[in-house]
């Protein structure tokens, strides 16, 4: 977590490489992390009173908000889920689905930890593997060889076709259990719970094999891997990082602010915030690994609140919420910018693609004013979808150099203004009917 680390000023100059503008909203996630650092070096007797700095970060679609919340995540390696609150007013939903969404949270803070015990144990475990592998060639024709020899030779790939026999699990399906009750699914605990004490019970059978030793080493590497993840407690250290760094960003929460509640098929939405209110307020959810506590989670919620605002939600939810920030909307500078500024930009993306195939694209600064130009045009005169546009635009300014690579189109491709300007110019005539426009 060292991203935890660093100061708000640090923490926004990061987000500068990925986010263009949006000073506002980087300066409150900013606070918001630093405040996570800040809990921990806190006297234990107060630190379970400090809660999470969560926000709601307002503005239309396509400027940056989920796109801020998701890169302070991977700053900081925090498992970090996204959720639509649309999606707990459909038909069909019950109260409790909402908790799917620590669950989802959970399962990720436990690959996270799996996955850095994986690095930390990848030595061990192919010291023992190979350790496994002598053992065996020893048994099958090369005992005059010694380990080191035998070592030497597997290392230099010497011996990937000789045969040896091992003692290994049989990949075997897994008992599944359906369910049978509402939300009673992958993530209910019940149900997993169920289905693990069922494969137990079957155990895991395991039998003599002959194998080639460019299969074995996988094999064994896996069984090994896994012997080893038992005693590491990444489950435990995968819970607490869920707890105490996870990230729940609930996107579209403007949509579930209800001014005229009828009766009809869909959830009423002011009783979805009445369940999320406990998640958010702080309560204790049963995953398949273990409860799990939410009341240090940081939750960011986002909406473009168009004829609406937060002080319309309910007020409890209101109260868990007490930093709001205005994302501003992209103007065309910003969309240039956004295009070519960025770390791994779309034009460097896409001019990465077409490198793939042979093709060296180049696209000056004037060029890509004119990509922006029209994306601000189109935004103006359609459905206004942000930096979301351009994608779209300069997917169709270059369909003939992706389409045509690299039999057709080959070596370097220039695109200037003046060809810019043409190709787009149908683009922005037939703007209703565009393939490329979302």
């Amino acid at each position: 977590m060292m991203g935890n680390a660093l100061t708000p000023a640090e923490i926004v100059q990061w987000l500068d490489r990925y986010v263009i503008g949006q000073d506002n909203a980087k300066r409150a996630v900013a606070i918001a992390l630093r405040n996570r650092f800040r809990r921990r070096n806190t006297p234990l007797e107060i630190r379970s009173e400090i809660y999470p700095s969560n926000l709601i970060m307002m503005g239309p679609t396509g400027i940056g908000k989920t796109e801020i919340a998701r890169r302070i995540a991977d700053l900081t390696g925090a498992p970090f889920v996204k959720v639509e609150a649309t999606k707990y007013t459909e038909t069909g939903y019950v109260g409790r689905d909402v908790e799917s969404m620590v669950r989802s949270l959970v399962r990720k803070g436990v690959n996270i930890a799996a996955e850095n015990a994986h690095r930390n144990r990848e030595d061990e475990v192919n010291e023992n593997v190979t350790a496994k592998l002598i053992e065996s060639l020893q048994k099958t024709g090369y005992s005059s060889r010694t380990s080191s020899e035998l070592k030497s030779m597997l290392e230099k790939g010497l011996l990937e076709d000789t045969e040896i026999e091992l003692i290994l699990a049989e990949n075997t399906p897994h008992m599944e259990i359906f369910p049978i009750m509402p939300g009673a699914g992958f993530d209910n605990p019940a149900g997993e719970n169920l289905k693990n004490l069922m494969n137990k019970m079957i155990g895991t059978r395991r039998r003599r094999t002959k194998l080639p030793i460019s299969k074995a080493r996988p094999r064994l590497q896996e069984d090994e891997m896994r012997r080893l993840l038992e005693g590491s407690g990444h489950i435990e250290k995968g819970l607490q990082l869920a707890q105490e760094e996870g990230i729940i960003f609930i996107d579209e929460i403007d949509k579930i602010i209800g001014f005229n509640e009828s009766k009809g098929p869909d959830v009423s939405r002011m009783g979805v915030q009445r369940d999320l209110l406990p998640i958010v307020e702080g309560c204790t959810v049963q995953t398949r690994w273990g409860p799990v506590k939410t009341d240090h989670i940081l939750f960011i919620a986002a909406g473009a609140f168009h004829g609406s605002s937060p002080s319309d939600l309910i007020p409890e939810m209101q109260g868990r919420f007490p930093m709001r920030v205005t994302l501003d909307p992209l103007s065309e500078e910003d969309l240039l910018k956004i295009l070519i500024e960025p770390e791994n930009s779309l034009l460097s993306q896409y001019t990465a693609l077409l490198e793939a195939d042979g093709v060296s694209l180049q696209l000056n600064r004037k060029a890509a004013a004119v990509v922006a130009k029209t994306a601000n045009y189109l935004n103006e005169e359609t459905e206004d979808i942000g930096a979301r546009r351009l994608r779209p635009v300069l997917s169709y300014l270059l369909d003939e150099q992706f389409f045509g690579a690299p039999d057709l189109v080959q070596g370097k491709v220039r695109i200037t203004v003046k060809a810019a300007t043409s190709i787009l110019a149908d683009l922005a005539d037939r703007r209703e009917d565009g393939n490329y426009i979302l």
